[in-house]
């Protein structure tokens, strides 16, 4: 019995491999993962990933036969470029139905294998995805026009304002309504494929509207961005965090502003500041942020890494695909306390907003 269903499983690998390889699709590139995750441990038999290697290995010899070294680098960047145009085609259709023909087409998978390869890749369902992405656009549109939510919700391919309502709350957390009055929004956006997946939940970007805020700490100005531990070594040879904290929430921030030269920058290692009078009698400079919108990234790593990748990520990924760019307004790390130097350590960017 156990020979049977090893002979038809590798029956059934040959059939799929010949199938995607005819249809000039990346499964030498997939099919390492695709085995590993979708067959291994389904079959009651070892030779899995060992069968699986053999034919990645069988494909890849084909290529180059065929089209010589650069063949399998080509065939990589056929499968992003049909991943990419599939994509386009998915944001194109918004509230409209998926046409799996279509999809067959672009990427060159039956629309079931495309959704298998889709959810892999993401980590989210090709449903979730759509349904995630006009629920974004949907936001966007409460916060930036004046159309009445229930044409929102249409526009989103829902029936109704109850149906669109709840899952919109289920998504962002606050109603339609609340976010037309400024409350945050989560941002899925847009998916591409790349050396690696970028967009989806690479980052967790969220929209927040923040009232004016007053911050009072030390302020170095025209400085190289290497020098800004200094400026927080120079604020605790001065004062303690526990000093520091009682001035307000105790949340601290390290706050670039008035940048005209790249190279340069003017930093304030300063905290939350309530207690104006206070900040003022303990020597500290203090600075009143006037209300502005914030792309806020949940960053975590190591600082300052995480900060480099959300800031990459932001001019990468978020700004192109939304439309956004930085207003110029004083833009926060936000640190929690905690150990920096940890891969688990947490923290935030408030990248001040504008449309472009």
């Amino acid at each position: 019995m156990r020979l049977t269903r090893e002979r038809c499983f590798i029956s059934a690998v040959i059939s799929f491999a010949s199938s995607a390889y005819r249809a000039h699709t990346a499964f030498i590139d997939f099919a390492p993962y695709l085995f590993r995750t979708h067959f291994v441990g389904k079959y009651p038999f070892k030779n899995g990933i060992i069968l699986c290697d053999c034919v990645v290995r069988r494909g890849k010899y084909e290529i180059r036969r065929l089209h010589g070294a650069g063949g399998t680098e080509a065939y990589s960047m056929h499968m992003i470029e049909s991943f990419n145009k599939t994509v386009d085609y998915i944001e194109s259709v918004s509230g409209g139905e998926i046409d799996g023909k279509k999809i067959a087409v672009l990427s060159g998978y039956s629309y079931s294998m495309f959704r298998r390869i889709f959810s892999i890749l993401t980590g989210m369902t090709l449903s979730e995805y759509m349904r995630f992405r006009k629920l974004t656009r949907a936001a966007e549109a409460l916060r930036e026009t004046d159309k009445k939510i229930i044409d929102i919700a249409l526009d989103a391919g829902y029936d109704s304002p109850d149906s669109f309502g709840l899952a919109f709350k289920n998504f962002h957390g606050y109603t339609p309504t609340e976010v037309r009055n400024g409350k945050p929004f989560r941002v899925l956006s847009r998916i591409k494929l790349a050396l690696s997946i970028k967009g989806g939940n690479t980052m967790n970007i969220t929209i927040q509207k923040k009232a004016t805020f007053t911050v009072a700490g030390i302020n170095f100005n025209d400085i190289e961005s290497s020098l800004c531990p200094k400026v927080w070594k120079d604020l605790y040879a001065k004062h303690t965090h526990e000093e520091l904290a009682k001035l307000g929430s105790g949340r601290s921030f390290g706050m670039c502003h008035g940048v005209e030269d790249f190279k340069k920058i003017n930093y304030m290692a300063c905290y939350d500041a309530a207690d104006v009078k206070a900040a003022k009698a303990m020597g500290l400079e203090t600075a009143s942020i006037a209300e502005a919108e914030y792309a806020v990234v949940d960053l975590c790593g190591k600082v300052p890494e995480c900060i480099h990748k959300g800031w990459k990520y932001l001019f990468e990924v978020f700004f192109p695909e939304h439309g956004y760019r930085h207003s110029g307004a004083p833009d926060f790390e936000v640190y929690e306390e905690g150990d920096m130097t940890s891969d688990a350590y947490r923290m935030q960017l408030w990248v001040p907003i504008e449309k472009e």
